[in-house]
């Protein structure tokens, strides 16, 4: 779930871009990274994860905070190409506050694509989580110009995922990817303002995604998920140093940041995953 930290009026949220392989991860996410702005983006980093590659970035989707000085950290996750394990995918979703569901609409991929979002309802549901329950927006992804095949509506219906948001994007141009996540990131910090409001804080609301200018992109960057766990009490401030995270097969090492007054700790912790 989004952490949100008072004390340093910091927002940091987690988006997955999920689907089978072939429906355009990999593409959006280089389309994407190069349309944000190098000053608000992190490094676009691909790792292993066990026998399947993990890519992510994070990024700042505003140059200047929000109201009342909160400051936004989106982090992107994807796996790219297709997943030997499933269970790598269901590590990926842990903790989403968003998922793009990126789908080739072509009626011959129909099978695959049912298949894959039944999984990630399966996926969900093992954290306790509904799909529908979850901000997500469905991306209905053509690699060729103009190939518009497949209704929306048949679409969503198909899917049983009538209530849910769908664009439409053209990865052979980047066409209506940046859309679709700043549609995604809207609802994600919409739905924090309703959890922060119903726990009598005060998150201002969200800012208009500016749109990338003709000399330099404009638009947010993805990386690792920082779970920063800072306190405005004088407990001790934890931070994930996400950037260094390491993935060799079933190993995890997660460096991590410990302050507390004047006193910064670092220590890195090993965590053995077994896939199923």
């Amino acid at each position: 779930m989004a952490l949100v930290n008072h004390a340093k009026k910091e927002i940091n949220a987690k988006i997955v871009y999920y689907g089978p392989a072939g429906s355009g991860k990999s593409t959006a996410f280089t389309y994407i990274y190069s349309r944000i702005k190098s000053s608000l983006r992190g490094e676009l980093k691909t790792v292993p994860a066990g026998a399947d590659k993990l890519m992510f970035f994070d990024f700042s989707p505003f140059e200047a905070p929000l109201p009342n000085g909160y400051r936004v950290r989106l982090h992107v996750y994807t796996l790219s190409g297709p997943v030997t394990n499933p269970a790598t995918w269901k590590m990926t979703l842990k903790g989403a506050d968003g998922i793009i569901i990126m789908v080739d609409p072509a009626r011959e991929r129909a099978a695959e694509v049912s298949e894959s979002v039944s999984q990630l309802r399966d996926f969900l549901s093992a954290y306790g989580v509904g799909l529908l329950d979850t901000p997500a927006v469905l991306l209905l992804n053509s690699f060729t110009h103009g190939n518009q095949s497949g209704n929306v509506t048949d679409s969503t219906a198909a899917l049983n995922l009538s209530p849910m948001t769908t664009c439409r994007s053209n990865a052979a141009t980047g066409e209506g990817l940046l859309e679709a996540l700043a549609t995604l990131s809207r609802q994600i910090l919409d739905r924090i303002k309703e959890k922060e409001d119903a726990c009598g804080a005060e998150i201002p609301p969200p800012l208009p995604h500016a749109e990338p200018d003709d000399d330099e992109p404009a638009h947010p960057d993805f990386s690792s998920h920082p779970e920063d766990a800072a306190q405005s009490d004088g407990s001790p401030s934890v931070a994930l140093l996400s950037q260094d995270v390491v993935v060799t097969g079933g190993t995890i090492r997660i460096p991590l940041e410990i302050t507390q007054g004047d006193t910064l700790r670092r220590l890195v912790v090993t965590v053995n995953v077994e896939l199923e």
